[in-house]
């Protein structure tokens, strides 16, 4: 009986010291120095199967618990909420909350599949709201860490919630929107925290722990909810 080969992709840097194999949702990566030799690469993914094929297995899992489904009464996360769906046609397109439902009215006069029309007007929906939310939230923790970067991009990503640049400027995932509260938090006070240690160093945790004692639960919750990236 032959066992199927793993795909993968190398990523080699000049920087690395060390080797190290990311499992992802529809893809395996090994990272290593410049100088490591694809022989053993090779020898190092086969001797780690087992922990891949697992760890594929998990995100499979995780993805069927958290991913996005639009159809007629399905929920949907709001800030650690739960909204059910619903939509009707009407004179124009429209999307409002109202308690714990999020009510799509769709225009008579598209000609798209239905599914496909929610879908835009759901996510442009959640991305109005992340801007407002993280905004005031960034604002908040700013007051609060004495930490203030020079300005905030609600953006897309496909691989992170966050970032922080050089010049100070935080960008976020509008998708965090679809997240708890508190691992919204968690990565603000994360990038906000590079404005002072522009790494992940010791220090860097330390300052974060400062205001969020819990981040290494919060950070691994995120990252059960990867399927979130993907809508």
């Amino acid at each position: 009986m032959t066992t199927e080969r793993i795909a993968y992709e190398i990523v080699r840097s000049k920087r690395r010291r060390t080797a190290a194999i990311k499992v992802e949702p529809g893809q395996v990566r090994v990272l290593v120095p410049h100088w490591v030799d694809d022989r053993w690469i090779e020898g190092w993914v086969a001797e780690k199967r087992h922990w891949i094929v697992q760890k594929q297995q998990s995100l499979a899992e995780q993805g069927q618990a958290f991913e996005i489904r639009i159809a007629q009464g399905a929920e949907i996360p709001f800030l650690g909420q739960v909204l059910v769906l619903d939509w009707r046609y009407g004179p124009r397109n429209h999307v409002e909350r109202a308690d714990d439902r999020l009510r799509v009215t769709l225009s008579r006069r598209g000609s798209r599949p239905e599914v496909e029309r929610v879908t835009d007007l759901v996510k442009s929906w959640y991305q109005q709201q992340a801007h407002t939310y993280l905004s005031e939230r960034l604002q908040h923790w700013q007051q609060i860490t004495g930490l203030v970067a020079s300005g905030l991009t609600v953006k897309s990503f496909r691989r992170r919630w966050g970032s922080c640049d050089s010049r100070g400027h935080v960008s976020l995932n509008w998708r965090l929107i679809m997240a708890p509260v508190d691992q919204v938090d968690y990565v603000i006070v994360h990038e906000l925290a590079h404005l002072k240690h522009f790494n992940h160093s010791k220090r860097f945790w330390a300052l974060v722990a400062t205001f969020v004692s819990q981040y290494n639960t919060l950070r691994l919750g995120l990252q059960c909810r990867y399927p979130l990236l993907y809508f």
